[in-house]
């Protein structure tokens, strides 16, 4: 199946997130062009050429916004972390609420930077 086509399947009927989508996407690439993008059934994955990050829809349906997955060393704590889970005392799973567009910005992309060497 065409990606493009796959990427409008998983945000069909849900245009606030598209958008929100499409901003991310477009800063990722900027920064990673040779990133690619895999959609899956419950997210879709940016890998370089290893997976890191998620992106999916909020974990409730009262939420609005896009779910941003990614994997840090003890990260500090952070006003925009939705959640961080620890995976073990090396390694956390952190979660970012983007409610907007303009959120997928400079920090957001250095966190992902550095998430790219864990």
């Amino acid at each position: 199946m065409d990606a493009v086509f796959e990427t409008d399947a998983f945000f069909a009927g849900r245009p606030q997130e598209w958008a929100i989508f499409e901003a991310l996407r477009g800063r990722i690439l900027e920064r990673w062009p040779q990133a690619q993008t895999r959609v899956m059934k419950t997210c879709v994955r940016f890998d370089d050429p290893k997976p890191f990050v998620y992106v999916s829809h909020p974990p409730r349906k009262s939420m609005t916004g896009l779910l941003v997955t990614f994997s840090l060393r003890a990260p500090e704590p952070q006003e925009r972390y939705f959640m961080v889970v620890p995976i073990n005392s090396r390694r956390s799973t952190v979660h970012v609420l983007l409610k907007d567009a303009q959120e997928a910005d400079d920090w957001l992309m250095e966190q992902l930077q550095t998430a790219r060497t864990v």
